[in-house]
């Protein structure tokens, strides 16, 4: 099923970027509950399971983000900024009205005296989610949560970097192969071509683009949006996010000296020069001197995300370790 998104006028001027902490928690749920949809997770997953908080409403969440096909949207807010705390998410989730909690739930498949009691007393069940939420947070996504940002914050500087050479077309060809942009709609869907349109209004609200770790491998866009519409996918470089820098080759350290190699290396994601300083175990002063004759061979790009200098590999340092 395919579902298509107009963005004209005032809905294509409020189409903006932004990163929430309570998606990635409820999708890491789903992808302990599914590894084998979201198998790039794997190896988060094995350290993950065994820390599962036991907390109360951990079950009705692990109910409500089990079914692969659609997650209630009550518990993934669009981001109203571009990096919400999650502090400000649960408030929203905890504010959401029982009739639409009572709503979304008649639309899932998963149905079990949880969720039935979540319907009858729709105000204490969210308590109860958004404290299951919090501890999930804590525990699974907190120890990894800078280097996330990090990932997230590189593609939508990559992203703005395609929008700013080639407008809005070239930013949504190159966000997934899921998603098309035709004739002023953002078409969404896993088959080509798209059956069963489904049309999705934003009622003026705008387009958040969420770049996603937890997503992977697929694009999700809301359906029946309640404020500003979402579409989430997976950021760019997330099937290195778990994986460990693989050892320098003899050949790469002899090309570009060892140093400039492992940092080249270690770029796969991105990373701080002083991330880069701490593990690899020199100055950040020589990581500085290194990374910026690596920039100058077009190795490695720089780019500023508020305070946080982030460093990254091209796609011509791919091609050199490749």
């Amino acid at each position: 099923m395919a579902v298509r998104i107009s963005l004209a006028g005032l809905e294509l001027a409020r189409v903006r970027f932004a990163v929430s902490p309570a998606y990635e928690t409820v999708m890491a749920l789903a992808a302990i509950q599914r590894p084998g949809v979201h198998a790039v997770h794997l190896p988060w997953v094995s350290w993950a399971r065994p820390r599962l908080p036991d907390t109360p409403g951990l079950r009705l969440l692990l109910d409500l983000t089990g079914d692969d096909r659609a997650k209630p949207g009550f518990l993934i807010p669009p981001p109203d900024t571009r990096l919400p705390t999650l502090a400000g998410e649960l408030r929203r989730i905890r504010a959401v009205a029982p009739a639409r909690v009572r709503e979304e739930l008649t639309t899932l498949t998963v149905h079990t005296s949880r969720t039935r009691r979540l319907a009858d007393h729709p105000s204490a069940g969210l308590r109860e989610l958004a404290e299951a939420i919090a501890c999930c947070h804590r525990e699974l996504i907190a120890p990894h949560w800078t280097r996330m940002v990090r990932l997230l914050e590189a593609d939508i500087t990559h992203r703005a970097g395609l929008l700013a050479a080639g407008g809005l077309e070239r930013l949504f060809t190159d966000l997934h192969d899921e998603v098309l942009f035709d004739g002023g709609e953002l078409v969404v869907h896993r088959t080509r071509p798209p059956l069963d349109a489904e049309p999705v209004s934003l009622h003026g609200n705008g387009l958040v683009l969420c770049p996603s770790v937890f997503c992977w491998p697929r694009v999700t866009a809301a359906t029946r949006p309640v404020a500003a519409g979402t579409l989430r996918y997976p950021a760019r470089g997330v099937v290195t996010l778990w994986e460990r820098p693989a050892p320098v080759s003899d050949a790469l350290a002899t090309l570009l000296g060892r140093t400039r190699a492992q940092i080249l290396v270690s770029l796969a994601q991105p990373a701080t020069t002083a991330d880069l300083a701490g593990r690899l175990d020199v100055t950040a002063g020589a990581v500085s001197q290194h990374l910026g004759v690596l920039r100058a061979c077009g190795l490695v790009s720089t780019s500023r995300s508020g305070r946080t200098v982030l460093h990254l590999r091209t796609d011509r340092g791919d091609h050199l370790l490749g």
